[in-house]
């Protein structure tokens, strides 16, 4: 005997959610490992590059989906800062349109060492469907070297785009903290394509 899901039951969608679940993921997601959104998967990170001493490095999420609470940003350091400025190293969120949503405390210590960060934002933010990018701020004799997929002469990794919408982009130089809003006319699209995710 076959029984029929009753629509507006619990369990009615169930087995197709799954399907569509199954056949949309192709692989690993932020989801797999603890994040809740990235840039692209952190296994294609294959290299690294110095963001300039005091300029903000922007790099844009995919379009967030849904509403959720951002309380870390992520990123991986392949090579440690060595003579960080103490109270002058920041990461934090902004909105497509250059305004800061939130920041971390300094994170001078996070960039001394190398490794997988998450660190921690001094709010959570109640992030809405939208783009967000991620701004690193590094203020060292030598800043660290951030994990990226890959860099070239050119900046692919922004194809198409106009240079206020690059995915990858250099932003405002000589800072020492992130500044309220960023004029987002003003950015460089760069060819370093940093690795960055949400939590």
């Amino acid at each position: 005997m076959i029984t029929l899901p009753i629509v507006g039951t619990p369990s009615w969608g169930s087995p197709l959610n799954f399907a569509l679940a199954a056949l949309a993921h192709g692989g690993f997601d932020a989801n797999d490992h603890g994040l809740l959104a990235w840039t692209y998967d952190v296994a294609q990170v294959s290299t690294s590059a110095t963001p300039a001493s005091g300029t903000i490095r922007l790099i844009k999420l995919p379009y967030v989906t849904q509403s959720v609470s951002i309380t870390s940003l992520a990123l991986h350091v392949n090579t440690a800062a060595t003579g960080g400025a103490v109270g002058q190293n920041f990461v934090g969120l902004y909105s497509a349109s250059g305004t800061r949503l939130a920041q971390s405390a300094d994170c001078t210590g996070d960039f001394s060492t190398s490794g997988a960060k998450v660190i921690t934002l001094t709010a959570p933010y109640a992030a809405v469907p939208g783009r967000y990018y991620v701004a690193v701020l590094a203020n060292a004799g030598t800043p660290p070297a951030l994990g990226q997929s890959s860099s070239s002469a050119s900046t692919v990794g922004n194809f198409n785009l106009v240079a206020s919408a690059a995915r990858f982009a250099n932003g405002p130089a000589a800072q020492t903290s992130l500044p309220a809003t960023i004029t987002m006319t003003g950015i460089t699209p760069s060819a370093n394509c940093t690795w960055a995710g949400i939590a």
